[in-house]
C-alpha cells in the first residue's frame, strides 16, 4: 500500500510538470524572436539621438537648404 501512495505522488508530480511545460512552450515560442533580435533592437535604440537639440538642428539645416516646397520626390 505504501508503494501505491508513492506511485500516485510520482504520477501527480509528472502531471503537474507536464501542465507547466504545456503553458511555457507557447510562451517560449512567442518570446524567441524577441530574444534573437535583441541585439538589433539595442543597436537601433543606440542610434536614436540623445539630445533633442541635435535633432532640431538637423531638421533646421535640412529646411534651410530647401526654400521651396517639394511635392514629389
Amino acid at each position: 500500500m505504501n508503494n501505491n501512495l508513492s506511485l500516485l505522488k510520482i504520477i501527480n508530480g509528472l502531471s503537474r510538470t507536464i501542465n507547466i511545460a504545456n503553458q511555457m512552450i507557447p510562451l517560449y515560442k512567442q518570446l524567441k524572436p524577441i530574444i534573437n533580435n535583441s541585439n538589433k533592437i539595442i543597436n537601433n535604440i543606440k542610434k536614436i539621438p540623445k539630445n533633442s537639440s541635435n535633432s532640431s538642428k538637423l531638421t533646421q539645416s535640412s529646411n534651410s537648404k530647401q526654400n521651396t516646397p517639394t511635392f514629389f520626390q
